[in-house]
């Protein structure tokens, strides 16, 4: 768990915030408020942190409170203290709150005034819309959130997919809570991968692709260093049968054997492209020298190296804007590495002044960063959760280049002069060097900004049945997973309403399986891994994206087949059902779901409650009339509540990037 937002204790936020637009947040500060005064009161005990949780069923109340704690520092019974505490706030002046009752063998409950909450719940909502959910926990402060970042040498994947997803719900979120959000994506631009890429579309002369962009170069970079492997190998292997090292030999054709089947896979795939690399790398005396000279090339700025390697990241950035809209994702900021940390001098600034300190020393001809020391020397073990030894890091190899994690540290110092707080959304495979870079700032003696940066990382993502290889240039796209999900939700569409036209149908086909991925990658805690599954993904009966969409679908069908307009000034009294209590809980809890998604990061917050809302409003719509009710006083108390969660089923689809569809 991420816990964000540190300046902000609850007690302040919600005194200051929730007043007018977090009614559940207001009810439970209420029991809050109660509890504290009867403590108080009664004990002379000054309390205010207590845990507030439903009771295990409705008829018990809707919040409950422990009170054993307490009870045992003031050496009392349980039982009695909560029986005490019950009958003084029944005593005290309540708003929202309609009795406490003890409960169990130490339990405060508290029931709700439904009649006066439903009509507070109902008016904001219909009264703020759109605005319905949204807080300021951020006060304007100004936060990045740098995310998706793939490498520009193939498409982004289904792993990369549920990082892009990730990371724009996280600024959805934070942006509807009161920060100011600037979504970044850093291009990899420096680098071996990247060079690698560069020298084999150099070799195309201007070949034009008939696939999308990042696919093109994807296969470009996938074949050249395959083609670069094989040389590699046959070259070693000749070498090793001079000094007669059969052992090595063997080895050497056992991997030979690897990549030759891996050259048919791909050969296999675009004959033309293939030979036409393999013919002119062929050419080439040192494939590998040349690709190191291109990329030490780039990093200086020559002219002909930056067009050929520029062409390259752009032929794959063109391709990621064109998923990434698909989805929803948008970005502020399209962050060259080369420009921000190499070309500026930047990268250089920061090894000059970790130079300085006692933490570096050389191995080798290598610059390094002892790591460890620095979390000795600033006691930062315990604070970051290190149990092992952390390994040293490079920050220069011996022959004078520079390695990611060294030049990520120039560019989170860029990131904070733009920002007070940045969020890096990163696998957790990248758990070490993202601590690497959090001690090198301290090193730098800018602990307080490694105490605002978060790694937020997320596990991997599975798909059964799909066997990925990135040595073969085999894994599956983001594109592949939308076009199938596409598709299969055409297919859904088409059975339920038949009666729509060709174009209709593939319009919400498209909005219905990009909502099905989107949810499929928040829905479950990043920190989980993920097994992608399309029984799961386009579920429209449970849990899924197009679930929550045909919840929406249904309440904006019933005020769209009304003659009248729901109207916020109705009998309250009128919505006694249980479903309908139960409906107004939900809907009165959703800034409250916001807020702890924005406090805790954790996205999967406002998947869950959207889906909570969506069965519990299904239940409703099943056993309950509403244009049919009678008298029509129930009819118009019904009709605003249905308004009320079709604005808040649409906030919270916004929040997970999901488009609200009247029709399904």
């Amino acid at each position: 768990m991420y816990i964000f937002l540190l300046e902000h204790p609850r007690s302040s936020f919600i005194e200051g915030v929730y007043i007018l637009i977090n009614p559940y947040g207001i009810f439970k500060e209420e029991c809050i408020s109660l509890l504290s005064t009867s403590f108080k009161k009664l004990y002379g005990v000054e309390a205010r942190d207590f845990e507030l949780k439903p009771p295990p069923s409705p008829v018990m109340g809707v919040l409950g409170c422990p009170v054993f704690e307490i009870a045992r520092l003031l050496n009392k019974d349980p039982t009695t203290v909560a029986s005490e505490i019950a009958e003084d706030i029944n005593s005290a002046e309540k708003r929202f709150v309609a009795k406490a009752e003890s409960a169990g063998t130490g339990y405060v409950n508290f029931h709700l005034d439904y009649p006066k909450f439903s009509k507070f719940v109902l008016e904001n909502v219909l009264r703020l819309g759109e605005d319905y959910g949204k807080l300021n926990l951020g006060n304007g402060i100004k936060v990045i959130v740098e995310h998706t970042s793939v490498n520009p040498v193939h498409p982004i994947h289904i792993g990369g997919a549920r990082n892009a997803i990730i990371g724009d719900c996280i600024s959805r979120i934070l942006s509807s809570t009161g920060y100011q959000v600037e979504r970044h994506f850093y291009i990899d631009d420096v680098g071996l991968q990247v060079a690698q890429a560069a020298y084999g579309f150099s070799k195309l002369e201007d070949h034009a692709p008939d696939v999308k962009p990042d696919h093109f170069i994807g296969f470009v970079y996938a074949v050249t260093n395959c083609i670069v492997s094989i040389n590699s190998l046959k070259k070693d292997i000749e070498r090793l049968k001079a000094c007669g090292d059969e052992e090595g030999v063997k080895s050497k054709l056992r991997e030979l054997d690897e990549w030759m089947s891996i050259a048919a896979e791909l050969r296999s795939k675009n004959q033309e492209v293939f030979d036409k690399l393999a013919t002119a790398i062929s050419k080439d005396v040192d494939p590998n020298k040349s690709i190191n000279e291109l990329m030490r090339r780039y990093e200086e700025g020559d002219l002909r190296a930056v067009k050929v390697v520029r062409k390259v990241c752009e032929m794959s950035i063109s391709g990621f804007k064109q998923t990434l809209e698909r989805v929803g994702v948008e970005f502020d900021s399209w962050d060259w590495e080369s420009e921000i940390t190499i070309w500026s001098g930047l990268v250089d600034e920061v090894i000059s002044k970790l130079s300085e300190t006692p933490f570096v020393f050389q191995d080798k001809g290598a610059l390094m960063l002892n790591t460890e020391y620095i979390a000795q020397t600033y006691s930062l073990k315990e604070k970051f959760n290190i149990r092992d030894e952390v390994p040293p890091l490079t920050l220069k190899r011996s022959d004078g280049t520079t390695l990611y994690t060294t030049r990520d540290i120039a560019y989170t110092l860029w990131k904070f002069s733009q920002a007070e707080k940045v969020i890096n959304v990163i696998s957790i495979e990248q758990k070490l060097p993202q601590l690497q870079l959090k001690l090198a700032l301290y090193a730098l003696g800018k602990g307080e900004l490694a105490d605002k940066l978060v790694h937020f990382g997320y596990e991997l993502v599975s798909l059964p049945g799909y066997k990925m290889s990135g040595r073969r240039g085999r894994y599956v796209s983001f594109d592949q997973v939308l076009d199938e999900a596409v598709y299969r939700a055409y297919i859904e569409v088409s059975k339920r309403t038949p009666s729509l036209s060709e174009e209709e149908k593939k319009k919400i086909a498209e909005d219905v399986g990009v909502a099905a991925v989107r949810y499929a990658l928040i829905s479950i805690s990043p920190l989980k891994p993920l097994t992608f599954t399309w029984e799961r993904v386009l579920d429209f009966e449970r849990n899924s994206g197009p679930f929550i969409q045909y919840a929406y679908a249904r309440a904006h069908n019933i005020l769209a087949k009304s003659d009248i307009s729901p109207k916020p000034d109705v009998n309250i009294n009128l919505l006694n059902d249980d479903l309908e209590k139960a409906l107004i809980l939900r809907v009165a809890y959703f800034p409250e779901a916001v807020a702890r998604a924005a406090i805790e990061l954790r996205p999967e917050l406002i998947a869950e409650y959207a889906n909570d809302l969506a069965m519990t409003f299904n239940l409703f719509y099943d056993k309950l009339p509403v244009l049919t009710a009678n008298p029509n006083e129930l009819k118009e108390a019904r009709l605003a509540l249905v308004k009320a969660v079709e604005i808040t089923l649409k906030n919270a689809l916004k929040l997970l990037g999901i488009k609200a569809l009247p029709r399904m």
